[in-house]
């Protein structure tokens, strides 16, 4: 019996996507989850167990929203903030996702698939591919590395724990956007499942 039976708007977007694919969604259960950490799910392909997956929030930011609600009238708010609130939350998502994983994949003998989904339209598919390799790419092809507090701070080594990335903005209907992880043990394997061509990813 699962520890909850109802998902957030999060959970049920990952499940989703893992049905697409055509795998068994199960939860752990609530003697599991009281015993430690855990992700949201493993899933099955017949009766073989094949990944573990997190689900994640990218909750909008409401920080100049409170700001203008306490703000006298005719007040100037806003302004520069010391770093970037995205940047930090998406950071932070994957350190507490590789903490729940590790806590049942240590060895990381099965893909960890950490999927988020994204309400916050300021934040974009683009800024998570900027944490994780510490980079800015300009649509002219130019790359500039502007981004290396983030991907060589506390997730420098964590992000690799994590097999597969997926992006799913949930105010448009376009399906969730994958990001492989190249160097993982687990690479080809995933390709297969997503049905997607190594050769169409680009490396980053």
């Amino acid at each position: 019996m699962s520890a909850r039976t109802s998902m957030d708007a999060s959970e049920q977007a990952a499940e989703n996507f893992l049905q697409k694919l055509g795998l068994r969604v199960e939860r752990f259960s609530k003697d599991e989850m009281q015993r430690g950490k855990t992700p949201d799910f493993r899933a099955f392909k017949a009766d073989e167990l094949v990944l573990y997956c997190e689900a994640k929030h990218v909750q909008r930011d409401e920080w100049l929203d409170e700001a203008l609600q306490k703000a006298q009238p005719g007040e100037l708010v806003g302004g520069l903030r010391e770093s970037d609130p995205i940047f930090n939350r998406l950071t932070s998502h994957t350190h507490q996702a590789v903490k729940q994983f590790d806590a049942v994949n240590p060895s990381q003998a099965y893909p960890n698939v950490l999927f988020f989904t994204n309400s916050d339209k300021a934040c974009l598919y683009d800024d998570l591919i900027s944490v994780l390799t510490g980079s800015f790419y300009s649509a002219g092809g130019a790359v500039d590395p502007i981004y290396k507090q983030y991907s060589e701070g506390r997730i420098k080594e964590e992000k690799s724990r994590i097999d597969l990335f997926v992006w799913w903005n949930d105010w448009i209907t376009r399906e969730p956007k994958p990001h492989f992880m190249n160097r993982s043990s687990h690479y080809l394997a995933l390709c297969k499942l997503l049905n997607s061509d190594p050769a169409s990813h680009r490396v980053l």
